[in-house]
């Protein structure tokens, strides 16, 4: 038996829907149902009728001992391990991070403002200072595997290939493990890995973010990176417009092929780099994580349904008094009207909060994709309930996922003027405001309205 989506392990941890996967695991957005908290569930993947390969649990079972020992805000917490009895699925439980990669990052904005590159390398290089005090070494510190978090937390996380020094090494000799963009030309060739191989990456992750893109952006071929890292090497950056000289002079550092050439530890570098970061640098790091978040949300309602462009008219979302046709999560919620300005920007606004007094709502441990054909009235409502939960909470992210789903599949499954549809659009349009979408949000509040209206002219409502 397999984990999957909707699975229960250890009695505790229910899987909700996939967050990623690799070569031997994959990892789950969970609900701890003993603590009522999110947390990110990694589980070795067992294909029916097979056991584990014994490297392969070796190397799982070292990677919970690993994070185990390190206590560090730079690095992803553990909180629990174990074997699921039912189904003899060794589990890794850890805290959930919201926000996005430092890659996604990139991609969406480009090369970074100096200051933040600053601030996001000496984040990874705190971590890396405490992972090798602990006696470990990554082995694949990459942009994919650095998290930036609304809170503008950075978090290395993925130590699924990490190793303890001075211990039997898990892979083969020779083996080459890790991504070939981020690695060092010594462990293309299968050298025993040391501190100054995550270094490189480090290196790797700073020219990612000066430039704007991983290294060798033109090379699409496995065979192609590898010859470029070990006979070629990382372009230089010294003398690169924009880019300031001894930012240049640390990344070359780095990323020197020769292992002996690059700054022997984590703390070497971290002496190069500014101490502390500055509240504004912070700020903009979380600005820039906003609009990602904020663009990703856009985008699901968008996905759901076209919005309509904001008119000169106030958006009347129905009162406590006539809402009764809808849902309580619609009817007990108060909102201030808002009058888009004429020059189109978003005038402050206060945005629909919970009523006082009301009852918190039970989180239900169904945030996985629900299929078109399964949405049944009641389910979508504890959906719904589930995902106004999470909004109160702030947990934006996670309740627009499950929002989007809503706003998809219910206009199909129970009516583009089912109360539980509207209510889903409608709280769409609330994580869109929170999330500096002003536009949008008004937009889609205007949608609802008109549904809200329509359907009180034909008296359903």
């Amino acid at each position: 038996m397999t984990a999957a989506a909707g699975g229960l392990l250890g009695n505790r941890y229910r899987l909700l829907r996939p967050l990623g996967a690799g070569g031997s695991s994959r990892v789950y957005e969970a609900e701890d149902l003993t603590l009522g908290r999110r947390v990110a569930v990694k589980v070795l993947r067992l294909l029916d009728g097979l056991t584990i390969d014994p490297m392969v649990l070796e190397r799982f079972r070292r990677e919970s001992e690993t994070l185990a020992r390190i206590s560090s805000s730079a690095v992803v917490r553990v909180q629990d391990a174990g074997v699921d009895a039912s189904s003899s699925t060794p589990f890794l439980v850890m805290e959930l991070l919201d926000g996005v990669e430092l890659l996604t990052l990139v991609e969406r904005e480009g090369a970074l403002p100096v200051e933040v590159v600053e601030t996001v390398a000496a984040s990874i290089c705190a971590g890396l200072e405490v992972v090798h005090e602990a006696g470990v070494v990554h082995r694949d510190v990459k942009p994919s595997n650095v998290m930036v978090t609304r809170s503008g937390r950075v978090v290395l996380h993925d130590f699924g290939l990490s190793r303890v020094l001075d211990t039997t090494p898990v892979t083969g000799l020779g083996d080459v493990v890790g991504t070939p963009r981020h690695l060092p030309p010594e462990s293309m060739r299968g050298a025993t890995p040391r501190p100054t191989a995550d270094m490189y990456g480090l290196g790797t992750c700073m020219f990612t973010m000066l430039t704007g893109h991983e290294p060798f952006p033109d090379e699409e071929e496995i065979a192609g990176i590898v010859y470029q890292v070990v006979d070629v090497g990382v372009p230089r950056l010294t003398g690169t417009a924009g880019i300031p000289d001894r930012l240049a002079a640390l990344v070359d550092s780095l990323t020197e092929r020769d292992p002996s050439r690059r700054p022997g530890n984590a703390a070497e570098v971290l002496s190069t780099l500014p101490f502390g970061s500055a509240p504004e640098t912070t700020q903009l790091l979380r600005d820039m994580v906003a609009r990602c978040v904020r663009d990703d949300a856009v985008a699901s309602v968008h996905h759901a349904m076209p919005a309509p462009a904001p008119e000169d008219r106030t958006v009347a979302v129905p009162d406590a008094q006539t809402r009764t046709g809808y849902p309580e999560l619609l009817r007990d919620t108060d909102v201030t009207l808002v009058r888009p300005s004429a020059t189109g920007e978003q005038p402050a606004a206060q945005w629909p909060t919970a009523a006082a007094g009301s009852e918190p709502l039970g989180l239900s441990g169904t945030t996985q994709q629900m299929v078109m054909s399964g949405m049944t009235e009641p389910k979508a409502t504890s959906r719904l309930r589930e995902a106004v939960t999470l909004v109160h909470r702030g947990d934006l992210q996670d309740a627009v996922r499950i929002l989007g789903t809503l706003a998809r599949v219910c206009p199909t499954s129970l009516g583009r003027d089912h109360p539980t549809t509207l209510a889903a659009q409608f709280w769409q349009a609330m994580c869109l405001s929170r999330l500096g979408a002003g536009g949008e949000a008004v937009a889609l509040f205007s949608a609802v309205s008109e549904r809200c209206e329509a359907e009180r002219g034909t008296g359903r409502a």
